[in-house]
């Protein structure tokens, strides 16, 4: 496909071409989402946003605000995308009077070249959205025991304006949903309770030989490192937790250090 589309006369033509064959992407949709656990890449939401589709993570058709054409010659590039819900791909009002949604968008840097044709690598981009498939845009993301989006600290050493481009993501991914915001809250305070449950046991066991208090010491270990998994609700949301709260509970840090 990508080869007619590059041999098309016009835009078009490419639309058509586009337009007739959106089954292609679609018939790889629950292959994507079995690679994210069935969580969309975006927000990690696996059910109270539904309807998740097949993302351009570069626009196919158009770039809002820009009234420019879109990436055409990636519309069949699997590596262009991305596994989405509903409120990450589409403009969504939420509660609270929040808008977000990705849709079109795709910002770019101040100052970035913008790769208009498949002549120009799209290395030459700056992207302000973070890419769920670039590893350091994954750890850009912090989480507060509030459920809300931060920046890692660690992350602005090394890029000076990833605070911006977490900003932009957190808006145009609709991030600041008020269902997911108390999801996250959820899972953060969860993970809080258990390191806590986990080191009120280990001060026992080491006082009094209890083999009870030993098993829930294990126990809640586990579960710690069960919430750390990728297929596990909001796993990277669990993974803040512990490396937050690893100066201060035994139990955090040593989770905090397991592979």
């Amino acid at each position: 496909m990508t080869d007619e589309l590059l041999e098309a006369d016009g835009i078009a033509e490419r639309k058509k071409i586009i337009d007739d064959n959106q089954d292609l992407w679609r018939s790889i949709k629950g292959v994507l989402a079995a690679v994210g656990y069935q969580k969309c890449w975006y927000c990690e939401t696996a059910d109270i946003r539904s309807d998740n589709a097949v993302d351009h993570f570069r626009p196919k058709g158009r770039i809002s605000g820009e009234g420019t054409e879109g990436y055409w010659w990636l519309a069949f590039d699997v590596r262009n995308y991305r596994f989405a819900c509903t409120y990450c791909n589409s403009r969504r009002h939420g509660e609270g009077g929040t808008i977000g949604g990705k849709a079109d968008f795709f910002p770019l840097a101040a100052g970035s070249r913008r790769s208009d044709s498949h002549l120009i690598p799209i290395s030459v981009e700056i992207p302000m959205l973070l890419d769920p498939c670039d590893q350091f845009d994954i750890t850009a993301l912090w989480f507060d025991e509030t459920g809300q989006v931060k920046v890692n600290p660690g992350a602005e050493i090394l890029e000076e304006n990833v605070s911006d481009r977490v900003a932009v993501s957190r808006s145009l991914y609709h991030l600041d949903h008020v269902r997911l915001i108390e999801a996250r809250k959820r899972v953060f305070l969860e993970v809080l309770q258990m390191c806590d449950q986990a080191d009120e046991a280990l001060v026992s066991y080491k006082s009094t030989q209890d083999v009870m208090a030993r098993s829930i010491f294990h126990e809640s270990i586990n579960a710690l490192r069960r919430m750390k998994k990728e297929d596990a609700p909001y796993s990277a949301v669990a993974k803040c937790a512990v490396r937050g709260y690893r100066s201060t509970s035994p139990s955090a840090k040593l989770i905090a250090e397991a592979s």
